[in-house]
């Protein structure tokens, strides 16, 4: 018998702000001893204020950006097929969509591993619902381009998929740079290509 790869979320604000994990949530995730994080440090502060005690027999394992070729993923799906389940955390958000995962979760598709997402409101559905845009026919791409050139011409090729498909399109941004890039649209998109921020 295998364990199960829980996708656990965690707050995008402030730690506090877990209100969206259920009672039953909130327990799987106290009896976890297994973890795949984005950022130790960070996981450690959301499983504490989740009521997790933290002993010394966690294991903990960071997967992102530095260390993606680094992983050997096969190790992990050992302990998971060893009945031990794995909670696998993003630093701020929900984890394989604009954060790492989705690898992992194929994995344990492809050995029969059960794959649990808690449920979590997201900033992507919230942003589309709140825009007044297509919310049947949408396409999400993630982070664009650090380049500003390239920026501006992924920007235009969204615009032109819009207008010819009907498709809202999203993107995302870290919050510092939010503003600049909401600059740059402004700048780049023809001015009766409607805006949401």
């Amino acid at each position: 018998m295998s364990g199960i790869l829980y996708l656990i979320p965690s707050p995008i604000g402030s730690i506090k702000e877990v209100d969206y994990l259920t009672q039953s949530n909130t327990e799987i995730l106290q009896n976890l001893k297994y973890f795949i994080v984005e950022s130790e440090k960070t996981a450690r502060a959301f499983l504490h204020y989740c009521g997790h005690n933290l002993d010394d027999n966690l294991n903990f394992i960071e997967y992102n950006e530095h260390n993606f070729n680094k992983i050997n993923i096969d190790d992990w799906l050992k302990i998971l097929k060893s009945n031990n389940s794995i909670g696998l955390i993003s630093e701020a958000g929900t984890p394989c969509i604009a954060d790492p995962g989705s690898e992992i979760v194929l994995r344990a598709h492809l050995n029969d591993i059960e794959v649990y997402p808690f449920a979590i409101p997201s900033s992507i559905t919230m942003a589309l619902m709140s825009s007044g845009l297509n919310g049947q026919k949408f396409s999400f791409h993630g982070y664009l381009d650090k380049n500003v050139n390239k920026l501006r011409q992924q920007i235009k090729i969204l615009e032109r998929e819009s207008r010819l498909s009907g498709y809202s399109q999203i993107f995302m941004e870290v919050p510092y740079k939010s503003q600049k890039i909401f600059d740059l649209l402004l700048n780049t998109l023809k001015s009766d290509t409607f805006l949401y921020q």
